[in-house]
C-alpha cells in the first residue's frame, strides 16, 4: 500500500471539493454576470447619450434664445432697431458672450440689414442700406475702438435668404437646414425669430448663425471623451453635423444641401443607421441596439432632442463596447482570482490543521525513542485535537508505569 502524508490526505480532498463548488457556482452565475454586464453597458451608454444631448443642446440653444431675446428687447423698447449704433454694440456683445456663435444680425422688411461677427481678435459689423445698395463695414478691436471703416456697393438682400422668408412664412422661431452663408462662404445653420411691432405688423427677422465646422469641432471634442461616433440628424434623417470631418452634398448649381445618412461614406455608420431604424420600426420605444461589425461590438443609440429645443432633430451615437468596459475586470479574470484565492486559503488552513496534528505526534515519537533508553524525563506534550490529546494522556499513563519499573530495577 502506497504511503501518503497527512498533509496530502487533508489538502487534496479539500482542494478538489472547493474547486468543484467554485466551478459550479461560476457556471451557475455566468448568465447572471452577462446580464449584469449588459445592464451596465446600457446604463453607461444611456448616461453618455444624456451627456451628449445635454451638452449639444446647451451648445446650440443660445442661438435661438438670443434671436428670441433680441425680438423681446426690441418689442419692449430696450433696443431701437432704427438706431444702428445701439444695434452694433448689442450684436457685438452677443458675439462676445457666446464664442460658438458665428454671426448675429437683423434683416428688416425694407431690405436693410445689420450684422456683427468675429474676425480673429477683432469684431466686424456690416450695415446694408437697401435703398442705395450701399454696404458699410466697420472693424472694432476688443475694447470697442474703431479700427477701420469702408463703404462699397452690394447686391445682398436679406429678404431673398431662406432664413428670412421661412421665418416670415411660418411666423415662429425656426432652425434652417444646412446652407452656404453669404458672408464667409461657409456652410452652417441659422436660428431665427420673427419681429413684429405693436400692431402685429411684420418688421423683420433676428438671426444667429452657427458654422458647421464649429459644431463638428464641438462634437469631435465629445468624441475624445467617449471614443464614439456622433451624428446629428434632422427629421429627414439628413446629417446636420457629425464628429470629425464636415459632410454635405453639393448640387450641380453649386448649392449645398444636407447629405442623407444612407449616402455616408462610413460603412459602420450606414449599418448602424439601418440596424437602429429596423428595430425602431418594430418597437418605437427602443432607442438602443447592439451591432457586431468587423468582429467588434457596438452600442447604437438614437435619442431625440428635447421638445423645448424647437427642432425635430436626434443624435445617433455609436459606442464601442470594448472601450466602455476598459475599466471593468472580465468575469473570467474574477473567476481565476477566486480560484487562486480559494486555493491559497485551503493551503493555509490545511497547513494549520496538519501542524496541529503532526507537531504533538512528532513530539510523542521523539519521547518514545527516549523511553527505549529508559529516559523518562521530557517536556509536557499538549494538543488541541481531542483524539491526539487522548493519545498523549494514554502515553503519559504508560510512561508513569515505566518510570516506576525503572526505579525498582535501579534499587
Amino acid at each position: 500500500m502506497r504511503k501518503k502524508t497527512l498533509f496530502s490526505l487533508i489538502f487534496t480532498p479539500f482542494l478538489l471539493v472547493s474547486l468543484a463548488v467554485c466551478i459550479t457556482v461560476f457556471f451557475l452565475f455566468n448568465e447572471r454576470f452577462k446580464h449584469d454586464e449588459a445592464a451596465l453597458l446600457t446604463k453607461i451608454s444611456s448616461q453618455i447619450n444624456k451627456n451628449i444631448i445635454e451638452k449639444t443642446t446647451n451648445y446650440l440653444l443660445p442661438a435661438i434664445l438670443i434671436s428670441e431675446l433680441s425680438v423681446k428687447l426690441s418689442a419692449s423698447g430696450v433696443i431701437d432697431i432704427n438706431n444702428n449704433g445701439q444695434l452694433e454694440s448689442y450684436l457685438i456683445e452677443q458675439i462676445k458672450a457666446y464664442p460658438q456663435l458665428s454671426k448675429v444680425y437683423l434683416g428688416k422688411e425694407n431690405g436693410d440689414f445689420i450684422m456683427a461677427h468675429r474676425d480673429n481678435k477683432s469684431f466686424v459689423t456690416k450695415i446694408i442700406y437697401q435703398q442705395n445698395k450701399k454696404e458699410e463695414v466697420k472693424q472694432y478691436n476688443v475694447f470697442g475702438e474703431l479700427i477701420s471703416a469702408t463703404n462699397k456697393e452690394t447686391s445682398f438682400d436679406p429678404r431673398a435668404r431662406s432664413w428670412y422668408f421661412q421665418t416670415k412664412e411660418e411666423e415662429k422661431a425656426i432652425w434652417t437646414d444646412l446652407y452656404m452663408f453669404f458672408t464667409g462662404k461657409r456652410p452652417g445653420i441659422t436660428a431665427s425669430y420673427p419681429l413684429f411691432n405693436d400692431n402685429q405688423t411684420f418688421e423683420g427677422v433676428f438671426g444667429v448663425d452657427l458654422e458647421l465646422s464649429e459644431i463638428s469641432e464641438f462634437l469631435s471634442f465629445q468624441k475624445k471623451y467617449y471614443n464614439s461616433k456622433i451624428i446629428i440628424l434632422n427629421y429627414k434623417n439628413e446629417i446636420v453635423a457629425q464628429s470629425g470631418n464636415i459632410v454635405f452634398k453639393t448640387l450641380k448649381d453649386g448649392q449645398i444641401v444636407p447629405m442623407h445618412i444612407n449616402e455616408h461614406g462610413d460603412d459602420l455608420i450606414q449599418e448602424s443607421y439601418k440596424k437602429i431604424t429596423s428595430i425602431q420600426k418594430k418597437d418605437t420605444a427602443t432607442n438602443q441596439v447592439t451591432l457586431t461589425y468587423d468582429n467588434d461590438a457596438y452600442l447604437i443609440s438614437s435619442i431625440s432632442f428635447p421638445s423645448y429645443f424647437g427642432k425635430n432633430w436626434k443624435v445617433m451615437t455609436i459606442l464601442p463596447k470594448e472601450k466602455l468596459l476598459d475599466n471593468k475586470v472580465p468575469a473570467n479574470i474574477i473567476f481565476y482570482i477566486m480560484l487562486i484565492g480559494i486555493t491559497l486559503l485551503i493551503l493555509i488552513i490545511t497547513m494549520l490543521i496538519v501542524r496541529s496534528i503532526t507537531t504533538p505526534i512528532k513530539q510523542l515519537t521523539f519521547d518514545l525513542q527516549r523511553l527505549r533508553y529508559k529516559n523518562v524525563d521530557g517536556k509536557i506534550i499538549k494538543s488541541s485535537v481531542i483524539e491526539v490529546s487522548e493519545l498523549i494522556h494514554v502515553y503519559s499513563d504508560i510512561k508513569k508505569l515505566y518510570s516506576k519499573t525503572f526505579s525498582k530495577e535501579e534499587k
